[in-house]
């Protein structure tokens, strides 16, 4: 089994559990996706982050 580090969302704590030990909420992988020339839904990407 390969250890990741995973980071919560609401109180940017780091862990290796799937759910934060502080607030118990659930946590993510805080790298981006990897970049890709040909990525098809970087279009739809985009907007959503400029809509927000």
């Amino acid at each position: 089994m390969k250890l990741q580090i995973l980071k919560c969302k609401k109180c940017d704590t780091f862990t290796l559990e799937k759910t934060c030990p502080k607030c118990n909420e659930k946590a993510e992988n805080p790298k981006p996706a990897k970049y890709s020339e040909t990525d098809k839904l970087s279009k739809y990407r985009n907007l959503a982050r400029k809509s927000n």
